[in-house]
């Protein structure tokens, strides 16, 4: 009966985490908003290239943190990325369209130039 039990709750967990449209490691996140505005910061990592971007992000509310990340390619200028952030860390990040970022942010953001 136990086994039953187990095995029961472990295909719920993984029906749940399939049909979520949020990723498992963004649950508990707090999202920021940043706007793209310098080519990043280029360095070599295990014969390939990286980027470091060192940047302030707002939350809806309009909070304020400066976000430090990487990423594989130069990020496009201009560009509005949704930046999951948790226990001290940029966890994953998305680009979005300028009309998806919370009208707080955006002002913080425009203001930031």
């Amino acid at each position: 009966m136990k086994k039953l039990l187990i095995i029961s709750m472990g295909f719920a967990i993984c029906l749940l985490s399939a049909c979520s449209p949020q990723p498992l490691q963004t649950i508990g996140s707090t999202k920021y908003y940043v706007e793209i505005d310098d080519a990043g910061e280029e360095y070599a990592e295990s014969d390939y290239s990286r980027y470091k971007y060192n940047m302030m992000g707002f939350d809806k509310d309009g909070e304020g943190k400066e976000l430090s990340f990487t990423a594989g390619h130069q990020l496009k200028q201009g560009a509005y990325l949704k930046v999951h952030y948790k226990k001290g860390e940029v966890i994953t990040y998305e680009e979005v369209d300028a009309d998806d970022v919370p009208k707080k942010a955006q002002e913080l953001l425009e203001e930031k130039d």
